[in-house]
């Protein structure tokens, strides 16, 4: 069995389908249970082909191991770091709390610190969890410091690529990752 290098007691905020904070419970328990909604962010990075960077995750992951997903990705933690926007996040909008964790998961699994444009939030319902989603568009050519805990490999792929290579089985996409795709434009027939 390949060991999990995810922090199962991380603590994570449990929200209401409107978004409001209900109570906190840890990675292992929301990641079990799909009544615990908790938050998470992506950042899908295009360069300037048009192209979208994917990302395949490593084997070690909790949720997902092996599948590929968009650019970087992160639960919103529930301990507040006030590095982004300082004044912004002392308001009551949490979209700030979610731009910040966006931020540190392009640090943390991509190496680089890029503007970010929010796209949409919604909650994406798998079969173990529920997440609500913060979707967010970068642009970069990179290149990008892959984590290696994180990340097994990326490339850049363009809708018809991506299309082709998860019809021939070459790569299998997250659910989560998918819907993200198909929020910033890349719908799947």
């Amino acid at each position: 069995m390949t060991r999990c290098t995810d922090n199962q007691s991380e603590v994570f905020d449990v929200v209401d389908e409107n978004d409001n904070v209900v109570g906190k419970e840890t990675r292992g328990e929301v990641h079990k249970n799909q009544n615990l909604i908790h938050r998470s962010v992506g950042v899908v990075v295009f360069d300037s082909k048009g192209r979208v960077f994917l990302q395949q995750r490593s084997s070690t992951k909790d949720t997902d191991p092996l599948k590929w997903t968009i650019s970087a990705s992160g639960h919103v933690s529930s301990v507040i770091t006030r590095r982004v926007r300082p004044l912004a996040l002392l308001r009551s909008d949490p979209d700030f709390i979610y731009e910040e964790a966006a931020h540190r998961e392009l640090v943390e699994e991509l190496g680089v610190s890029l503007e970010i444009e929010p796209i949409a939030k919604y909650i994406c319902r798998e079969p173990n969890e529920t997440e609500m989603q913060m979707i967010f568009k970068a642009y970069s050519d990179g290149p990008f410091k892959l984590h290696p805990e994180e990340i097994k490999q990326g490339k850049f792929f363009t809708l018809k690529d991506l299309i082709g290579a998860v019809k021939k089985g070459e790569i299998v996409l997250s659910y989560s990752g998918k819907m993200a795709l198909e929020k910033v434009g890349f719908i799947f027939p």
